[in-house]
C-alpha cells in the first residue's frame, strides 16, 4: 500500500497513545479516520482535532470486550461511512505481576481485550479488506510475544496469539490468491505512551518514543512489510530464541534485564 490518500483506516484504541499518534499520521497523508475507542471523552477530543487541522475523522465508541458491540461497530461504520481499507488492532491492555496473584478479573479483561476483540474485529472487517482494492492488516503485538517475561505471563501468551493469528492470516491469503491483501506486525519493546510507567527498560533495549515507533508503522503499510521489530535487540531476539541452549537464552536475558523488567512497573492500565 504505497498510497495512503483516500484510504479509509479504522484504528482501535485511538484515543490516546500510538492509536491516536497512527490517525493523526495516517490523516496527515490524506486517509480518512475511522476513531474507534471505549472511552467517549478522549474520542470526542482525538476526533475534534484532526478535524480542527482540516482531516476527515468519524468517531465510533465501542467497548471490544465485548463481542455484540464490536458486531454492531462493523455494521454502524458500513452505514455510516462505508467499507474500510486498512484496519489497526493498536487497543490494548496490560496487567502484571505473579501469574498466581493476577486478579481473574483483570485476566479476562485482558484475554477480551489483546486476544478475542482482535480476532473478532479482524474476522469481522476482513470482508471490507477483502473487496478493498488494496486492503491491509496493522496487528500491535509486542517483543513480549517473542519469549516469556516474568509477572507478564498473560501478557505475552496474548501477543504470541497475535502474532500467530496474523502470521497464519498472511500465508491464508496469499496461498487463496489475495495478492492486494497485506498484514504488518508490530512488535515493539517498551513505549513511552504511560502504559508500561515505571519499567526498568532492559539494557540495549531503550524505551521507545511513541512517535518513532508510529512512524515506523505507517512507514512498513506503505511499503507492505510484514515485521515491525523495533529496537535492534527485538530484530535478533527470535533467533537468539530459536539457537541457543535454553540455560544460555534465559542467563543471557537476565543478564540484559529482560527477566527483571516488570519489577518496578507502577500498574498504569491504558492503550499501546
Amino acid at each position: 500500500m504505497t498510497e495512503i490518500r483516500g484510504k479509509r483506516v479504522l484504528i482501535t484504541g485511538a484515543g490516546q497513545g500510538m492509536g491516536l499518534g497512527m490517525a493523526r499520521r495516517f490523516a496527515a497523508l490524506g486517509a480518512e479516520l475511522i476513531l474507534v475507542d471505549v472511552d467517549e471523552a478522549r474520542l470526542e477530543v482525538a476526533e475534534a482535532e484532526l478535524r480542527h487541522a482540516g482531516h476527515l475523522a468519524h468517531s465510533f465508541r465501542c467497548d471490544l470486550s465485548r463481542r455484540e458491540e464490536i458486531a454492531g461497530l462493523r455494521r454502524e461504520v458500513l452505514v455510516r461511512r462505508g467499507p474500510i481499507d486498512v484496519l489497526v488492532n493498536d487497543a490494548g491492555v496490560v496487567t502484571g505481576g505473579r501469574y498466581e496473584r493476577v486478579d481473574d478479573e483483570d485476566d479476562a479483561r485482558t484475554l477480551a481485550v489483546n486476544t478475542a476483540a482482535v480476532h473478532w474485529m479482524t474476522k469481522a472487517f476482513t470482508p471490507d479488506l477483502l473487496q478493498s482494492r488494496e486492503g491491509h492488516l496493522v496487528q500491535m503485538a509486542s517483543a513480549a510475544g517473542f519469549l516469556g517475561v516474568p509477572e507478564q505471563a498473560l501478557y505475552c501468551a496474548t501477543k504470541w496469539f497475535v502474532i500467530g493469528l496474523s502470521e497464519a492470516l498472511h500465508a491464508e491469503w496469499k496461498v487463496n490468491g489475495h495478492h492486494h491483501l497485506h498484514v504488518t506486525i508490530v512488535c515493539p519493546g517498551y513505549v513511552d505512551t504511560g502504559m508500561f510507567e515505571g519499567v526498568r527498560a532492559p539494557r540495549l533495549m531503550p524505551m521507545l518514543r511513541a512517535d518513532d515507533v508510529v512512524d515506523s508503522v505507517v512507514e512498513a503499510v506503505q511499503a507492505n512489510r510484514l515485521y515491525v521489530l523495533e529496537p535492534a535487540l527485538v530484530k535478533v531476539t527470535p533467533i537468539l530464541h530459536a539457537l541457543l541452549p535454553r540455560a544460555a537464552f534465559d542467563r543471557v536475558s537476565d543478564l540484559l534485564g529482560v527477566y527483571g523488567s516488570m519489577k518496578s512497573w507502577r500498574g498504569r492500565d491504558g492503550h499501546a
